[in-house]
């Protein structure tokens, strides 16, 4: 075989593997598209005692003897008008007692009338409180200053995560009672008042809880 016929064959190899490459380009396909993804954020909106969105009622207890009784208490409905699955949190804010001044028979028996400001007044160490949520006892404290913060951490010591959940649409019912023992206190809470803001929260619950 000369020259020329060497390189007219190469040229043929060359070509064919030109042709081939192209070759392999034309493979057959299908696309097929998905409708519209959309992704909507629910909703998480609690409503207590059908006050949604302002300052629901709490209960408010002035003159307490004056009928004899020194007991009572509240409850409220806790609804989920949301759409999405929220555990409840139950707890006091600003819990304050008061002094408020003192006759002489209250000041033979309280060394602090002289200082009527937070923190002084003495009704609640003896105002005991019981929390329930759906009927089942949760917390129970007196109304002292320093037990402010405890309803929130016994609340949540005292239920498992599960017993707190409200699905959408649900409700739950939490009750708070009050009561003073007739021999526990003289005349040391006379004039005395004590405040404090009842915090419910419905938080988002996450799947891996």
């Amino acid at each position: 075989m000369n020259h020329k016929q060497v390189l007219i064959s190469a040229l043929i190899i060359a070509t064919v593997g030109v042709g081939g490459y192209f070759g392999t380009q034309a493979l057959f396909s299908d696309t097929e598209t998905s409708t519209t993804a959309n992704f909507t954020v629910g909703t998480m909106d609690l409503d207590v005692s059908g006050k949604n969105g302002t300052a629901f009622d709490s209960f408010l207890v002035q003159n307490i003897g004056a009928d004899g009784t020194v007991e009572g208490g509240k409850t409220w409905t806790i609804n989920n008008v949301g759409s999405l699955p929220g555990r409840l949190t139950f707890a006091l804010q600003g819990l304050a007692n008061y002094e408020n001044g003192c006759n002489e028979p209250e000041a033979l028996a309280d060394t602090t009338c002289a200082n009527p400001g937070t923190g002084e007044g003495e009704l609640g160490n003896y105002l005991q409180t019981v929390v329930k949520l759906n009927d089942a006892t949760i917390v129970t404290s007196n109304l002292a200053d320093a037990n402010g913060g405890s309803f929130e951490s016994q609340w949540l010591a005292n239920t498992t995560p599960g017993d707190r959940i409200i699905p959408p649409g649900g409700s739950a019912t939490v009750t708070m009672n009050w009561a003073i023992d007739h021999d526990a206190y003289g005349n040391e809470i006379q004039s005395d008042n004590l405040d404090f803001d009842v915090v419910f929260t419905l938080e988002q619950v996450s799947p891996a809880k």
